[in-house]
């Protein structure tokens, strides 16, 4: 167990069948009592401090419910940018863990190497978009140096492209159905092929399947609503939705999309769809990073007032 706690889970097996699982989370509800008393400016710099795990995430939904809590303007530009950094954190947390895990999986070592510049890499943007590195805060000033930030992209969709795909990381998020997923494999020696070749070898593609469903798009009133209605320590110890448990996953938020809907429907929520998205959705946020500027990220969501603010940001 860490200080920040664990997740523990319990399989009850019989003649080598999962027959019940357990899943209990140790994580301590003391979080939220650090924060009490204090400035929305002192809030900020702590909350950081408190969530190593998708800490820009965290950080912008504390900045979201402080302005929403002050009835501050938004400043859209700044917000466009503070998405860029949190689609920069989701696509180094899959990287991170495709590069030390997968190669495991296929009898190989780890791409130590490869993850070591990932992450030097990922730490260079923050001062590419805020001058004083300081995006968080409600005195952030947005400084933008657009020709550094275009060359670490560059590296960026370079280093993941060729490490995770062998260069076909393009032609991977065309795919749009289990055909063209063929054709893409064959002859393919990238990691991300062959982790998904090895499924179909073992005929593992639909291990895993299951009846949870994925989280259904929640709309701010509905789900400020619910909370009303919760017993708040208990909902951060076991979130429900409906009187039901759903998973928040990349196949949830690629779920939609023609190859993945395609493999769901012939293999469940199973491991081949899973690995497949989120190895598209490395490819979609790396390529609409690419686009900086041009093409829009999903928006985060605050509401709030008279000293009241709520913030939800997708992570």
């Amino acid at each position: 167990m860490t200080a920040a706690g664990d997740i523990r889970i319990e399989l009850t097996h019989r003649g080598g069948q999962a027959g019940a699982a357990r899943i209990v989370s140790t994580r301590p509800q003391a979080a939220a009592r650090v924060l009490l008393g204090k400035t929305p400016e002192q809030l900020l710099s702590t909350v950081p401090l408190l969530f190593s795990l998708c800490g820009n995430a965290q950080s912008y939904a504390a900045l979201l419910a402080c302005r929403a809590a002050l009835d501050l303007p938004a400043d859209a530009q700044a917000d466009t940018a503070r998405a860029c950094l949190l689609q920069l954190e989701t696509v180094r947390e899959h990287a991170w863990r495709i590069l030390l895990d997968w190669p495991g999986l296929l009898g190989r070592q780890p791409d130590k190497a490869a993850v070591a510049t990932l992450l030097n890499l990922t730490t260079r943007f923050k001062p590419c978009l805020f001058g004083d590195g300081e995006a968080f805060k409600l005195d952030s000033h947005l400084q933008i140096d657009s020709n550094r930030l275009a060359g670490l992209l560059a590296e960026l969709n370079e280093l993941l492209d060729q490490m995770i795909f062998d260069g076909g990381m393009r032609a991977f998020h065309a795919i749009a159905d289990e055909t063209q997923l063929a054709d893409w494999l064959a002859g393919n020696t990238a990691l991300s092929a062959e982790l998904l070749h090895g499924l179909y070898r073992l005929d593992w593609q639909a291990v895993g399947r299951n009846h949870i469903r994925c989280l259904p798009a929640l709309d701010s009133p509905s789900l400020l609503a619910h909370l009303q209605t919760q017993d708040l320590s208990a909902f951060c110890r076991a979130p429900q939705w409906q009187g039901h448990c759903h998973e928040s996953t990349p196949l949830g938020r690629q779920q939609s999309q023609p190859l993945i809907a395609a493999l769901q429907n012939r293999y469940g929520n199973g491991l081949l769809a899973r690995f497949a998205a989120v190895l598209r959705e490395v490819a979609e946020i790396t390529l609409q990073l690419e686009r900086f500027g041009v093409t829009a990220f999903e928006p985060a969501a605050a509401y709030g007032g008279d000293g009241n603010g709520r913030a939800r940001v997708q992570a």
